[in-house]
This record gives structure tokens, C-alpha cells and sequence, in this order.
């Protein structure tokens, strides 16, 4: 999928240019489309979340990237667990970005028990006794 180097929004592969920046996309975002050295703000095992957090980031005007975005080896950060999706931002934006996921977390109920949990298939917010998701269908793994 097609990055724009501005802003950092994903776009589908047909879309070439950013309709909001007016500039070309690109493949792969490079630690020289930040602003400033990047560092690692948020991780987690949920594609859906970390996807939620780069939402809110870009909603308030942080650029930020995911690591399955940037590729293995990035900045020469020792590589995540399986399944771990890390989320950079610039170092000048980083006390603010910290502090908004601070406040979504908080605010967030999913952070507050197990009340809530994410599809990760379709990102929706679902009772955690849920077996399949009630937006998309997928079934639940079962925890053991």
C-alpha cells in the first residue's frame, strides 16, 4: 500500500497522490519523511489498535508510521515479538503523542478490563464474551 511522505496516511494501491498534501505517494515510509529523529510511542499485539492510535496521532496533526509500514530493522531497533506492531513518531512530537494515547487509553474501555476486546480482523469493539464479531462475522480465537 502507498504512504504519503507528508502526512503519513495509507492509501489504496490505486491512489497516487495524497488529496489532502497534494503530493506523491510513496511505498515505504523512510525515517527521512519525519521531522526530527523518530521514536518508538506505543506498541502492541493488536494491528487494530496500533492502527486506532496512528488514527488519532494523525487526527491531531503527529505524523506517525507503523512498523509493519517501515519494514524490519528500522532506525536499528531491536526487532518486536511476533505479531507486535510498534508505532514511531518524531522526537519533537513525542510528549504530546504520549500524552493523547494517554488520555484514549484512559477514556478507552477496552484499556479498563476485559469488559471490551478489538476484532482484529475489523477493528470493531466487542463484548469479550463475544465468540464472533457482530460487525464482520470472523469467529474469536479461543484463548487457552
Amino acid at each position: 500500500m502507498p504512504f504519503c511522505p507528508q502526512c503519513g496516511y495509507e492509501y489504496e494501491e490505486k491512489i497516487k497522490v495524497c488529496p489532502d498534501c497534494e503530493v506523491k505517494l510513496v511505498d515505504q515510509l523512510l525515517e527521512e519523511h519525519f521531522d526530527g529523529e523518530m521514536v518508538e510511542i506505543f506498541r502492541s499485539f493488536s494491528p487494530a489498535e496500533a492502527g486506532m492510535i496512528k488514527e488519532l496521532l494523525y487526527g491531531e496533526g503527529i505524523f506517525s508510521a507503523l512498523s509493519n509500514e517501515l519494514g524490519s530493522g528500522m532506525w536499528g531497533s531491536a526487532p518486536g515479538e511476533a505479531g507486535e506492531v510498534r508505532v514511531y513518531a518524531s522526537n519533537k512530537d513525542e510528549v504530546r503523542a504520549r500524552e493523547l494515547i494517554a488520555a484514549y487509553l484512559e477514556d478507552n474501555p477496552l484499556a479498563n478490563g476485559d469488559e471490551f476486546m478489538v476484532c482484529d480482523h475489523c477493528g470493531a469493539e466487542v463484548d469479550a464474551g463475544e465468540e464472533v464479531c457482530p460487525n464482520c462475522d470472523e469467529p474469536f480465537e479461543k484463548k487457552r
